[in-house]
């Protein structure tokens, strides 16, 4: 009898949530008084929702884990899947889908989703390797800037800085899904999204202290405390302080995170959920690139380190985000269950920087550069309302999904620029980082305000049909997008340019997939899904706001599951194309039109083995053709590669257990093929790099662990958006980690 489809098995617990059960081979101040607030009229409001009726019941996957395959994975009902918004196993799912869970990202010792992503094939994740403002990465050949949490996406205007992110440190597993999900998310990128699932309570007590250390001066404590309050009222709380040198020279690194949480059960068919998250970085590392010269090429003085920096001292990035949440789970009855999600943000962060405008003339050692500020603002309420019906015909299971989801996001930025005749060069041969005076830097040489008013409004339908070992998963979804943007431009303090800018945007899209049990351990696997995403702006030349991009793919794959559950594989081959790309003119980047296109093609191979009781291996490759098909401002370019997008990345991941105490894991990363600009002028130098780490289990309450990413410590360029705007990868980062479990 097959083990891919097996029927789960029902237990009978507590917890909404998902619950990993571990069978280890060895034993291994402001956001308080809101937090308070928002959790009395959370719990008050849900408390509508209880109903006496029969307990719920879990289930049981049969799929293998992906990084301890002594670990069995028990879900709630309640839990739903980034892919499909259901209880359906990712496994079973007929897409490209990963969880990467918490036990791997401490053995990487993860701090950022980037570094979290850094093993998944055909995603790029080091675009901006020293930046921290935000986590920037390439899926499939196309950019992402806003991540998902909790399955609701994290606000982004779409035009500035400010982009609230989640520490790996908060976050129980990272969900990936590739290719267009607008069927089920509306506003999402072609080239998948990414999920990040918060830890939340368990009615089991377990505790954590994290003390770590280790090079760029990092020190950092991490708390992790959960159990029950009452008999039906559950607990968790996670706080985390972190401060470091940035890899750029003068630059920095702190954050500290508050993330309480409450979770109550009324009765046994209603579980609600209130989430606070509160992340202050008053320091951060902006995006300050360097000139090709002197990093991908020989310069006069030679080449740059890995902490060559083009800003200055003066230089600065803060920002905070307050992120309160509610989410009700109930279970109506047999047939019947409801989801509703509810978050509001609050964020804002203030920038000094500086881009440059190439090396002066004649020189490859000095660099004009453009000091600027940013003061940025953000508002954000998200709900997604689910009501999910389970009927059958004759032969068929119904899994039927309804959902409304709504946002409405207001954001402001005020932008002030020096001008390049305000600022002062950089001699990279004899670097001076004290040169800015910010009393008399002529920021009011230029200023930009913004004010952006965004809505989006979905509905959606998707049946999840079940033939014997034939799953069908077919969506739609409408969405109603509205902005308006207010835009002042002044030069000296004149007002020379006061506009509003609309942008309405109607649009439907897709997904019909399916998935096939061959009894065999193979499932073969084919889909076609859609994606959109609102533009903000307009087209210079005719004045008229941006269509929001659209993208289509066709995927087909199969996938492996091994009679003993010792290996895993998946196979996929996609096929992307991206419509109504917004091109900018070469030399005024402000003049833009929406006549691009960029197709994306390629293939991702990954596999999961046990090798022995002692070892198991994780390979991956993933081979991505992207092409510029369309682009009105540069025919030259059509034909070309996009910047930024490596053609091949190949990894490989090692546990080894030698003893009952010691786990040691080593890792293999390789990407290539990546082009400096899109000009295709040349090709950025592939990089190879070696992660290694151990942990060692000190008696069944200590453990320390240390780890060494880019081992050989290389320097390399990450990627490039054009010769002036390039970003070194992420140099060695060592820490050794002692922590308490009790």
């Amino acid at each position: 009898m097959p083990l891919a489809r097996s029927r789960p098995t029902a237990l009978s617990f507590d917890s909404s949530d998902p619950i990993t059960v571990h069978f280890y081979r060895y034993k291994p101040l402001q956001a308080a008084v809101r937090l308070g607030l928002f959790i009395s009229m959370s719990l008050y409001t849900a408390s509508s929702y209880a109903a006496d009726t029969s307990p719920d019941s879990a289930q049981l996957p049969t799929t293998t884990p992906s990084a301890t395959l002594d670990t069995i994975k028990i879900y709630a009902d309640s839990y739903r899947s980034t892919g499909t918004k259901t209880a359906l196993d990712p496994d079973d799912a007929p897409m490209s889908y990963t969880r990467i869970e918490q036990d791997l990202l401490q053995k990487r010792q993860a701090d950022s989703v980037n570094a979290a992503l850094r093993y998944e094939p055909s995603v790029s994740t080091e675009s901006r390797g020293t930046v921290s403002i935000f986590d920037e990465y390439n899926i499939r050949g196309f950019k992402t800037y806003s991540n998902f949490y909790d399955g609701l996406r994290l606000p982004y205007d779409g035009a500035w800085n400010l982009m609230p992110q989640v520490d790996i440190y908060a976050t129980e597993a990272v969900e990936v899904v590739k290719g267009p999900a607008s069927s089920l998310y509306g506003y999402a990128a072609p080239g998948g999204l990414v999920n990040q699932i918060s830890k939340s309570p368990q009615s089991t007590p377990a505790h954590e202290v994290q003390l770590r250390v280790g090079n760029q001066n990092l020190k950092e404590v991490g708390v992790d405390s959960t159990g029950p309050l009452t008999e039906d009222l559950n607990y968790r709380f996670v706080a985390l302080k972190r401060q470091k040198d940035g890899q750029m020279q003068t630059t920095e690194e702190e954050r500290l995170l508050i993330n309480p949480s409450l979770e109550w059960h009324p009765n046994a068919d209603v579980s609600v959920l209130a989430n606070v998250y509160y992340q202050d970085d008053p320091e951060m590392v902006p995006s300050t690139p360097l000139p090709a010269a002197g990093t991908v090429y020989n310069a006069s003085y030679g080449k740059l380190g890995s902490d060559a920096y083009a800003g200055d001292k003066w230089n600065h990035f803060n920002k905070e985000v307050f992120m309160p949440s509610l989410t009700v789970n109930w279970h109506i009855n047999e047939v019947l269950s409801f989801k509703h999600a509810l978050r509001y943000t609050d964020a804002e962060a203030n920038q000094r920087n500086m881009y440059n405008s190439g090396l002066v003339t004649g020189s490859d050692r000095l660099l004009n550069r453009v000091a600027y500020t940013t003061d940025e603002k953000m508002q954000n309420w998200i709900t997604d309302n689910q009501l999910a019906y389970k009927f059958a015909t004759e032969n068929t299971d119904h899994n039927l999904l309804f959902g409304v989801e709504y946002q409405t996001t207001d954001s402001s930025a005020t932008y002030f620029d020096a001008t390049a005749d305000g600022t002062p060069n950089l001699d990279f041969a004899n670097p001076d980082f004290s040169q800015i005076n910010g009393a008399t830097l002529p920021l009011n040489n230029y200023r930009q305000d913004e004010d952006i008013e965004q809505s989006q409004l979905g509905f959606y339908v998707q049946d999840e049909m079940q033939w014997q070992d034939l799953t069908v998963v077919a969506g739609l979804r409408h969405d109603s997008f509205d902005s308006k943007t207010k835009q002042t431009k002044a030069s000296q303090g004149a007002v020379y340019s006061d506009k509003i800018i609309d942008n309405t945007a109607s649009k439907t899209s897709g997904r019909l997939a399916a998935i096939y049990d061959l009894n065999n351990g193979f499932s073969p696997y084919a889909s076609y899904s859609q994606s959109f995403q609102p533009e903000v702006g307009s087209n210079f030349i005719t004045g008229e706001a941006f269509k929001p991009t659209t993208a289509d793919q066709y995927e087909v794959g199969v996938k492996y599951l091994s009679p003993d559950r010792a290996t895993k594989a998946t196979f996929s081959l996609f096929d992307i194309s991206k419509q109504n790309v917004v091109v900018a003119d070469e030399v005024s980047y402000r003049d833009q039109t929406q006549t691009g296109e960029i197709t994306s093609k390629g293939l991702e191979v990954s596999a999961n083995h046990k090798l022995t009781d002692w070892m198991d291996v994780a390979a991956g490759y993933s081979y991505t053709d992207a092409e510029i098909t369309q682009d009105e401002f540069n025919p030259d370019v059509i034909g070309n590669t996009p910047a930024q997008t490596a053609k091949h990345k190949a990894t490989l991941w090692a546990d080894f257990y030698p003893t009952d105490k010691i786990t040691l894991n080593a890792g293999v990363r390789y990407e290539g093929g990546m082009q400096i600009d899109k000009q295709n002028s040349d090709e950025l130098p592939s990089a190879t790099l070696v992660d290694i780490g151990a942990d060692y289990q000190i008696n069944p309450l200590l453990s320390v662990g240390a780890s060494v990413n880019n081992l050989f410590d290389k320097t390399y360029v990450g990627s490039c958006y054009d010769t002036n705007n390039c970003w070194m990868g992420p140099e060695r980062q060592m820490s050794v980690s002692l922590k308490a479990n009790f």
